[in-house]
């Protein structure tokens, strides 16, 4: 009898003792990986790791794996919890469709238990190393031949890229602020599809141009109706204009003025037009015009030409 009580005693002090230690236990950190996701949880050792992700709100499903187990406690020498998700997935090649079940599993791993090889120019829809998710459709596709132009030269590349963005990535093509891509990034690629890229470049340019003068006409009667004289000679001015050059590969694509400043006004040409009515003082005839011709080295020399109300025509020099 004696042995009996001592050993109800035993037991009882060990219970004691378990609770002790598990509502006393150590303050850990420790990492709850959950497929690409990982947690940071602030706990105590001796709980049970259902009761650790129950704490995190982290909930596990009915098919779903922990690592170590959910009845097992928490000790200082785990540092991380696993969680393994089940996944029922279907995978698809071609007009072949296969499901299958997996406990954390990978894309990779499910194409393999799905009983499908892919062949050098095949690749999945997503990244073979993505974790599966539950309901999801892998589909097994063949790479894309697709032409990329840049920096000069056209290459014909075969790709398992799904998007424009995903591509340059393979290549290691970076793109500056200012080029130009003849896709947007998020583009789906397709078979045979042509990618250009532009190495965009711009500068700002100055430069002197030409301010044309005007012409204007003054009559007057000190000539003859018809009769026109250089008052005074044009004479073009000058401007600073600024631009803003684009360059595409090298080459100047377009031009924006941004500013311009006149260095040199332009000198107005004034040309008399004579308006007074002239008899020659032969039998009432007139002169219809009177048009000078001047000299190419002397313009203040030169014929006029002109033209009677008979029809007649004379010459006179000046």
């Amino acid at each position: 009898m004696k042995t009996l009580t001592k050993t109800i005693i035993s037991l009882l002090l060990i219970a004691a003792m378990a609770a002790t230690f598990c509502a006393c236990g150590t303050a850990v950190s420790i990492s709850v990986r959950d497929g690409a996701q990982t947690t940071k949880v602030e706990t105590k050792t001796g709980k049970k790791i259902a009761a650790v992700l129950e704490e995190a709100k982290i909930t596990i499903g009915e098919k779903d794996e922990t690592e170590p187990a959910l009845d097992a406690r928490l000790t200082k020498d785990v540092s991380e919890i696993v969680i393994k998700r089940y996944a029922k997935v279907t995978v698809v090649k071609g007009k072949e469709k296969k499901e299958v079940e997996l406990v954390g599993g990978t894309v990779e791993q499910a194409i393999q238990k799905a009983g499908f090889k892919l062949d050098k120019d095949e690749s999945p829809d997503v990244d073979a190393a993505d974790f599966l998710k539950d309901g999801m459709t892998i589909t097994i596709e063949k790479a894309l031949t697709v032409t990329l132009v840049h920096d000069g030269k056209t290459d014909k590349v075969t790709t398992k890229a799904k998007t424009v963005e995903k591509l340059l990535e393979e290549q290691k093509i970076t793109l500056g602020k200012d080029d130009e891509i003849s896709a947007k990034k998020d583009a789906k690629l397709k078979d045979g599809a042509k990618i250009v890229i532009k190495r965009v470049e711009y500068k700002t340019e100055k430069r002197t141009e030409k301010v044309p003068y005007a012409t204007t006409k003054e009559n007057t009667d000190s000539l003859s109706a018809g009769q026109t004289q250089v008052k005074q000679a044009g004479q073009d001015g000058e401007k600073e204009v600024t631009y803003k050059v684009k360059y595409a590969d090298g080459k100047k694509e377009s031009e924006k003025a941004l500013s311009e400043k006149v260095t040199k006004e332009a000198v107005n040409e004034i040309i008399l037009v004579g308006t007074a009515s002239e008899d020659s003082g032969d039998g009432g005839k007139t002169i219809v015009s009177k048009t000078p011709t001047y000299n190419c080295d002397d313009q203040s020399h030169g014929y006029y030409t002109i033209v009677y109300s008979d029809g007649s025509v004379e010459y006179e020099e000046f």
